[in-house]
């Protein structure tokens, strides 16, 4: 059996050049191990953020956890009462100009602004 007898006929009219053949595989080969080398420093680059990513998520859950600690609040008695009502046999006070509005539009039907309570309830004092 001669050499060309194994061939077929693509084989035999495309004789292969084992010698170039090689050289294109070697290079091959570099630029496949180069890829490699890419691929791999961005999976530790990105190992990197999500461990950074991962330790700012267990901070932020730290301080979530204050938060969610119970505040000490003062009693009712520890809170000056600074805002008094100036409605007529109303003696009401509160700390705040916001629970004074409140009580006003509440208790009295006044949603006017806080600086014209004075005005008005000396108004709804010469009405009674």
């Amino acid at each position: 059996m001669s050499n060309n007898e194994g061939m077929n006929e693509y084989d035999q009219q495309h004789p292969i050049d084992y010698y170039k053949e090689s050289i294109r595989l070697y290079y091959y080969n570099i630029v496949l191990h180069q890829h490699v080398e890419q691929v791999t420093q961005e999976r530790n680059e990105i190992k990197q953020k999500l461990l950074k990513f991962q330790a700012l998520e267990d901070q932020e859950s730290e301080l979530s956890m204050e938060d969610k600690r119970k505040r000490n609040r003062r009693s009712a008695i520890e809170i000056p009462r600074s805002h008094v009502c100036q409605i007529k046999n109303c003696n009401k006070s509160y700390g705040s100009e916001g629970s004074l509005m409140q009580h006003m539009k509440i208790k009295h039907g006044i949603t006017q602004h806080l600086d014209k309570i004075g005005q008005i309830s000396d108004q709804f004092k010469s009405n009674e």
